[in-house]
């Protein structure tokens, strides 16, 4: 198990040794990673698909890596209901906002949030979703609390 695999830099051999602990170590930061914000891991998402909206925001959290739930259904673990809405102020040429909210069902507490503006290219229901969840996962969604 320790012997040479192949040439390396000026002829001296690689042994396994040395292989194997490189690919387990690159295995577990690739398999590691995932798009799933630390505060969302263990979380399932409640999206009561109700509209065209709910629907396409729960679509584009799966297409994310997250477990959706039509329903709370207890002992399933931690769960956060998913809360939207646009908001515009009322002074004439403000632009509209798009906010997601993603609080927990037992506490209330809001354990991620975004918010996009909306403009031509968010004018659908899909673009809209997608958006607003890619700013969720981003690094930068607040986070706050009670």
């Amino acid at each position: 198990m320790g012997g040479p695999v192949g040439g390396g830099e000026a002829g001296c051999p690689i042994t396994l040794r040395a292989v194997v602990p490189t690919c387990i170590a690159f295995l577990t930061v690739a398999c590691g990673a995932s798009r799933v914000p630390q505060s969302l891991r263990g979380y399932n998402i409640l999206v009561e698909e109700k509209d065209v909206q709910s629907t396409e925001l729960a679509r584009a959290l799966r297409e994310q890596g997250i477990r959706v739930r039509p329903r709370v259904r207890g002992g399933s673990g931690p769960t956060a209901a998913l809360i939207y809405f646009s908001f515009r102020d009322p002074t004439a040429g403000e632009p509209t906002w798009f906010h997601l909210r993603l609080a927990d069902t037992r506490t209330g507490v809001i354990v991620r949030a975004s918010t996009i503006q909306l403009d031509s290219l968010t004018a659908t229901p899909r673009s809209r979703a997608q958006a607003a969840v890619r700013a969720l996962m981003a690094g930068d969604a607040t986070i706050s609390s009670p």
